[in-house]
């Protein structure tokens, strides 16, 4: 028998290992526990991980909430409870938080957020953790959802209605750090309601959230952005709705769903950053004031439809139209005397994915077919707000058919899968004058790309399973990085062949005991053009090869005491001159540290429940000439811990410790863009958090 303590861990999110389930015992008599835990972000199809050919890692809607005690964000949450994933920058940007070294798609319930054209870098956090039902992460470059994932995806599920006529809850929760009681005061409201009767179902959820400041373990204020112009969580307003409706009778299904989430940064203290020094481990600190022309913040709508037949052709359809509209406003920086425009991001997309899943009636060999049809359409610009953008205007059209087949093989010992994506993508560019006052010339850039995958599993008995594969990812490049700064780029045809494609294998072996599980994955990913900057933050496009290591492994100790934990290792380098030879190291922006992390988890009660976990970030000294390769990576540990309490089956009480033993330390992003030789410590060198205290109380109805 396995406890809920060991699978809320999740801290093996898996290469195929087990996920939170919220039942106290799970009788493996009856199913295994990989067979319970279903995901879609692999295949598109309905998928238990137990049958799944590549790495896929689900953190559940009851780890979610768990772990939202202690972290602020979704990607502090990915960071502590899915191998791969780089160090968390304790900010509202992922820029510099890789999966497997690369950047990432991010979509909520399959709807596309990355702005592939201009990354804006916020994609994960575009949603409130309120609204989310479940995270389900593929680990390596992969087609499946395609239009950009050369590192994987993040596909972010929102909570689905409740079983019964009518389910209803209220949640508050309030945050803040013995520094300063009233300055780091943050609270948090939530309510929601679902049901289903007759065929209809629906869900209405909506959050309210204020943040106070943060201070240091040392007790300095937070600069309110604290890595510059990316966002940050300190003095913070956001609301985020989630609305569904639909029908199900027989073989038909129909959903229809939005979600608004908005949050904007007011604070007195968003004036010029400085004052950091690396040698004498002083963070930047932040000055009353605000240099913001607009308040900065980002409001995200997404709309979704869903159609679902399960009787067509012997098989499923799903028919899924959306539409994305993101608008993001970045703060306004001053660095050395010079105060730099403020700019947003807009982008909206829409698009349309057909899909069938058809077997193959052949009984000699069970073969199933997933194929279809994705069109996306994107418009992303940046509006000026201070002065002129140096940047043009984008639209791309998107077509990908694809087909993918899977076979079960040698009694179903053996699964076998494989196929194509073709990607066609158009990109018309504006005419426009850049940042450095070359005018260019815009026009259409069109990219072909055919990408393949290959993956199976085998059962070499009941406890081990050896899997692995080949798969391939395409990402247009950073065209908006490119074009905004380079007085040698006159015509955008010249961008052409600046498409990266990634070609990514990994090989593992994952077992599974009556109280224990553990794997073990080995990857390799490789691309030709490569983003990386130099000293001058000039953009680099070059050859680039990286290749890791991640474990996991839990083990369910007795009925009420369960451990567990993961490590990350990767490593890469890329070719500085074309020559054929790896000869730099890639920057700690791109490839993290050693990533250790643990837990230990009692239950001794039914009603109580105490998690302690720890993360360890090692250190990493870089040989590179790049801009963020400079500098040596310190190491850094930090202990979370919290317990819920349900005093009945309708009301439960979460108490969080985030940084219980307030670690003085500065996130890995921090450390890498605090170069001292130029004097960017003085801005970028900000120490995280240091310990704060949650609460958060709900009742169910």
């Amino acid at each position: 028998m396995v406890t809920a303590a060991l699978l809320a861990a999740v801290q093996g999110a898996y290469a195929q290992e087990p996920a939170s389930a919220e039942e106290p015992v799970l009788n493996f008599e009856d199913a295994t526990l990989l067979d319970l835990i279903v995901v879609k972000s692999a295949t598109r199809t309905e998928t238990p991980i137990s049958e799944a050919t590549v790495s896929v890692s689900v953190v559940t809607e009851d780890e979610v909430q768990r772990q939202s005690n202690v972290n602020a964000t979704i990607g502090q949450i990915l960071s502590k409870t899915v191998p791969g994933f780089g160090q968390s920058t304790e900010n509202l940007t992922e820029y510099g938080q890789t999966l497997r070294g690369r950047n990432f798609l991010t979509l909520i319930d399959g709807v596309p957020q990355t702005n592939n054209l201009n990354n804006n870098y916020r994609a994960l956090n575009s949603i409130s953790t309120t609204a989310i039902g479940q995270i389900e992460v593929v680990r390596g470059a992969t087609a499946a959802y395609g239009f950009g994932a050369p590192g994987g995806l993040v596909n972010i599920i929102t909570k689905r209605p409740e079983d019964g006529e009518f389910n209803a809850h209220l949640r508050a929760g309030v945050k803040t750090s013995p520094t300063d009681l009233s300055e780091s005061f943050s609270y948090l409201t939530e309510a929601g309601a679902s049901g289903a009767t007759d065929g209809f179902f629906y869900l209405a959820n909506g959050s309210w959230e204020d943040t106070g400041a943060s201070f240091t373990a040392d007790g300095e204020r937070r600069p309110p952005d604290s890595f510059g112009a990316q966002g940050g969580t300190d003095d913070i307003y956001a609301y985020n709705f989630l609305g569904k409706f639909g029908y199900e009778h027989v073989h038909h299904r129909f959903e229809i769903s939005a979600n608004k989430y908005r949050y904007w940064q007011d604070s007195d203290w968003a004036g010029v950053v400085s004052g950091g020094s690396r040698p004498s481990n002083d963070s930047a600190k932040p000055s009353r004031g605000n240099l913001n022309t607009r308040t900065p913040g980002t409001d995200n709508l997404t709309l979704n439809g869903t159609y679902t037949n399960d009787d067509i052709l012997g098989g499923t359809f799903e028919l899924q139209s959306y539409y994305n509209d993101n608008t993001t406003t970045f703060t306004r920086t001053e660095f050395f005397g010079f105060q730099y425009d403020q700019y947003e991001t807009e982008s909206q997309k829409a698009g349309s994915r057909a899909t069938f899943d058809t077997p193959v009636p052949w009984d000699r060999l069970p073969v199933d077919i997933v194929w279809g049809l994705d069109v996306l359409n994107d418009n992303t610009k940046i509006n000026p707000i201070d002065g002129p953008t140096g940047a043009p205007e984008y639209e791309l059209l998107g077509l990908a058919p694809f087909a993918q087949v899977r076979a079960d093989l040698f009694d179903e010992r053996a699964t076998l899968t494989g196929g194509i994506r073709y990607e066609h993508l158009s990109v018309d560019i504006s005419d426009f004058t850049n940042a450095v006052g070359t005018a260019v010339e815009g026009g259409t850039l069109t990219f072909r790309e055919p990408l393949f995958n290959i993956s199976g599993a085998f059962d070499l008995d009941e406890t081990f399973t050896v899997f692995g594969g080949f798969s391939q990812g395409f990402q247009l490049g950073d065209l908006g990085r490119l074009l905004y700064n380079s007085a040698g780029f006159t015509n955008v045809n010249r961008l052409e062949e600046e498409g990266q494609k990634t070609d990514s294998y990994e090989l593992g072996l994952r077992a599974e005991g009556g109280v224990w599980d553990a794997s073990i994955t080995g990857f390799y990913n490789k691309s030709n053009n490569g983003v990386t900057y130099d000293q001058n933050l000039d953009i680099v496009l070059s050859p680039e090869q990286i290749w890791g290591v991640e474990v996991t492994a839990n083990y369910d100790v007795t009925y009420q005491v369960a451990v567990g934990g993961t490590l990350t290792w990767l490593e890469g380098e890329y070719d500085t001159d074309g020559d054929g030879k790896y000869d730099s190291d890639l920057g700690s922006d791109r490839i993290a540290p050693l990533k250790l992390t643990g837990y230990v988890e009692y239950a001794p009660w039914d009603w109580a429940n105490f998690r302690l976990q720890g993360l360890y970030s090692g250190n990493r000294d870089p040989d590179s000439d790049q801009f963020t390769g400079l500098e040596t990576i310190d190491s850094y540990f930090i202990v979370d811990a919290f317990a819920d309490f349900e005093f009945n089956p309708m009301s439960k009480l979460s108490l969080g410790v985030e940084n219980m033993l307030n670690a003085d330390y500065v996130p890995v992003l921090q450390q890498s863009y605090s170069v001292v030789a130029f004097g960017y410590d003085d801005y970028y060198y900000v120490k995280a958090p240091g310990t704060t205290f949650s609460a958060k109380y709900t009742v169910k109805f």
